[in-house]
């Protein structure tokens, strides 16, 4: 449902409009984007996760798995997500399915690691890229390390979420996954306060990550630049922030089973659902407000960002999400025989 909330953001806010520009954004729209900053490292932590799960369970075939799985993954990011993003065939992006794709596919050649072994090596290339800020030339290897972009027989391809790092991040999850299983809620919740306070520590030198805060001339922005460390590639402060964040929710919200809980899990039974369906219906929504109100496919760039806006339409994609996604986890269920719904 973040996100969602994220997605919307970008289709449903004015052009061009960044919550993280602190000469232009408010203390509203920075947090509707600093929210959502917490997926993309807990679905990367989780499926790592999950994948030592499954080899547990199922050792004879989950390097096979993990293989097409995340070469499926990363074929969905080249087509049908590049193409819901802008309507546009003529140029590739990037984006979290290749980092988890990705990672699948690098997982699968050290699968049989000890866990101990794997958070170790998570450790080193998290922490290692993050102090060593290797920077390849424009290319294939660029979008290993960093953000990046290059040219494929006239076919730009580019996005942000650079491999390895994301890969040191599944790789923690792999190590970890005991530890997460077994863990209490109160043993959850001192983990996250500690990974939470280690952040905070290391965040209060503004020379210790690539996206460096100051003082703003206000508190809020003073704040929300400190709350900003680089995600693009993720540093050891953002890792530890989201980390954090999430080990509270994991050790507290996800354990409840009150009705809302009940709720929110059928998205994420459905996960890669979801993500397929939300894009589409995100931008159309996007695309029609903006026609219906100003005429064009975007909503112009100086037209002032509403967050009341922005969050009525998240409302309104969760809803027509929901009922979908309640028919697509019943048929899952239903029909394991159907062995194609397990790759959707």
């Amino acid at each position: 449902m973040l996100m969602v909330l994220d997605h919307v953001r970008a289709f449903i806010g004015p052009a061009g409009a960044n919550p993280t520009d602190l000469t232009t954004t408010t203390g509203a729209f920075f947090s509707v984007r600093w929210v959502t900053h917490l997926c993309a490292p807990v679905f990367v932590f989780l499926m790592g996760v999950s994948a030592a799960l499954r080899s547990r369970s199922r050792p004879a075939d989950t390097r096979r798995f993990l293989l097409s799985r995340g070469i499926w993954l990363i074929f969905l990011e080249v087509t049908w997500v590049s193409f819901c993003w802008g309507w546009d065939w003529t140029a590739t992006y990037l984006g979290v399915l290749w980092a988890l794709g990705g990672s699948m596919v690098l997982l699968s050649m050290t699968v049989s690691a000890a866990p101990q072994r794997a958070a170790a090596v998570g450790i080193v290339l998290v922490v290692g890229l993050d102090w060593l800020q290797v920077r390849p030339h424009e290319g294939f290897w660029q979008l290993w390390f960093q953000p990046g972009a290059m040219t494929i027989l006239g076919h730009r391809v580019g996005g942000a979420y650079a491999l390895l790092p994301w890969f040191g991040v599944c790789l923690l999850g792999f190590g970890l996954s005991d530890v997460v299983v077994n863990a209490t809620r109160r043993q959850m919740a001192r983990v996250g306060l500690l990974m939470l306070a280690v952040f905070l520590c290391l965040r209060a030198s503004p020379y210790t990550d690539p996206n460096p805060w100051s003082l703003q001339p206000s508190l809020s922005m003073t704040v929300a630049d400190f709350l900003d460390p680089s995600k693009y590639p993720p540093s050891t402060a953002f890792l530890l922030m989201t980390l954090g964040v999430g080990a509270l929710l994991l050790g507290g919200p996800a354990k409840s089973t009150s009705r809302l809980s009940e709720a929110i899990q059928v998205f994420g039974r459905v996960p890669m659902f979801v993500y397929l369906v939300h894009l589409p219906i995100a931008h159309a929504t996007g695309e029609i407000y903006s026609r219906l109100q100003y005429g064009t496919p975007r909503v112009p760039a100086d037209v002032a960002v509403s967050v009341p806006l922005i969050l009525v339409a998240w409302g309104w994609v969760v809803l027509l999400l929901f009922p979908v996604c309640l028919v697509w986890d019943r048929l899952k269920r239903e029909r394991r025989d159907l062995g194609w719904l397990r790759y959707l």
